[in-house]
């Protein structure tokens, strides 16, 4: 303790007692000191902590949002996974039967089984989740130091987590994309399997082809399915057995009307490329076989688009005798020019402004069959005009 002066006697006061010395201390200003000095510290501690908790928090922040972005990223991934998985399944229990081949669907399988497997193993999560002020978050300073010593925890544990999640993400897009190379194969293998019957169905009529390529386009498009659809690989091998049928039948046909597949391959012939069926029957259009020769065309749609013509037999039967029933099957095939993108517009326009009998019958005398089969005498000669425009229909 410190004196501020040095003790003096007095002098005995009234009653002649000496008097107790009295010491110069001043201890108001002696606590003002400490309290100071107690404030200094503390301040300087708060200051410190501060700052090494901003200079920190960055660290912090960065590893955070790191790992942010890795985990949403493998929930956004696992998510299509999931998703490939069940397209996949779908895929391989209805891809079934003769035009898939089984090393495609065993392929199929594996890929799946590996990317359940990968999708069921999710990554760890960090550790140490805690509630951390802010750096501009008013705090004292030994919270400070507590969350200095969370964060340098903190951060290894997120970068860690970051490593994890990337990888996981990638061992399952990897995996999901080997779901897609197997379902790729199987469906090309299916295409493949699918065209090679086609080529060997060379006389199937057009429409049983063309549900054929449907069905393919089906498979290609949408090799999942909604509740209610049809399994679209049954209706593929449905297409493909009935293509064959088709295949065989025209087959039989040929050999037991030798005369109609000869006018069938004539009119298909002249036909520049438009896809024709035909029906033969002894009446067609309320005209019967033993007085006339009579046919009709159908448009169909589908497709590229085709037409069905229906004869009487009665062109089988003078087929070799007379040109009038070729004048006739010529008119006919005239009706399914009008299928063509080339000869529409003329059809279309004037001078036929839409007339299917002037443009038929137009079409065949260009075609050379200046003849009463070819439509005139049901029709009437069309004019010069009409035949010039139908011959540029080639």
């Amino acid at each position: 303790m410190q004196y501020d002066e040095p003790l003096e006697a007095t002098a005995p006061d009234e009653t002649g007692v000496p008097a107790t010395p009295r010491r110069g201390i001043r201890t108001p200003a002696i606590i003002a000191g400490v309290v100071a000095a107690v404030a200094l510290g503390v301040l300087g501690q708060h200051v410190g902590a501060s700052a090494w908790h901003a200079q920190v928090w960055p660290v912090w922040a960065a590893a955070d949002a790191r790992f942010d972005e890795a985990s949403a990223e493998y929930e956004a991934t696992a998510e299509r996974g999931d998703s490939a998985v069940a397209r996949a399944e779908y895929l391989h229990e209805t891809a079934t039967g003769e035009l898939v081949r089984p090393e495609d669907r065993d392929a199929l399988a594996q890929r799946i089984e590996l990317a359940r497997t990968g999708l069921a193993e999710p990554p760890a999560p960090p550790t140490g989740l805690v509630e951390l002020g802010a750096p501009d978050s008013p705090a004292p300073a030994w919270e400070r130091y507590t969350d200095v010593w969370r964060l340098l925890e903190l951060v290894p544990s997120r970068d860690a987590a970051a490593e994890r999640f990337d990888a996981a993400t990638a061992r399952i897009a990897d995996r999901t994309k080997g779901i897609a190379d197997a379902s790729e194969a199987l469906v090309a293998g299916t295409e493949e399997l699918a065209g090679a019957a086609l080529a060997d169905s060379t006389l199937a009529t057009y429409r049983t082809r063309l549900a054929v390529e449907q069905a393919l386009e089906g498979i290609r498009h949408s090799t999942s399915t909604s509740s209610g659809d049809a399994n679209r690989f049954s209706v593929l091998a449905t297409a493909v057995a009935e293509a064959r049928a088709s295949h065989a039948a025209e087959q039989e046909h040929r050999t037991a009307y030798p005369v109609r597949a000869d006018v069938e391959a004539f009119a298909r012939s002249v036909a520049s490329g438009v896809e024709l069926e035909f029906a033969w029957a002894y009446e067609v259009a309320g005209k019967g076989s033993d007085e006339w020769y009579s046919g009709t065309t159908e448009f169909r749609p589908e497709g590229i688009g085709w037409g069905l013509i229906s004869l009487t037999e009665s062109i089988e039967r003078e087929w070799a005798s007379d040109e009038n029933a070729k004048a006739l099957v010529v008119h006919e095939v005239g009706h399914a020019q009008v299928l063509r993108d080339a000869c529409y517009p003329i059809f279309d326009a004037a001078p036929f402004a839409g007339d299917h009998e002037m443009w038929a019958t137009a079409w065949a005398i260009g075609m050379g069959y200046d003849l009463p089969g070819a439509g005139i005498e049901a029709y009437g000669r069309p004019s010069d005009e009409q035949i010039a425009a139908a011959a540029q229909c080639r």
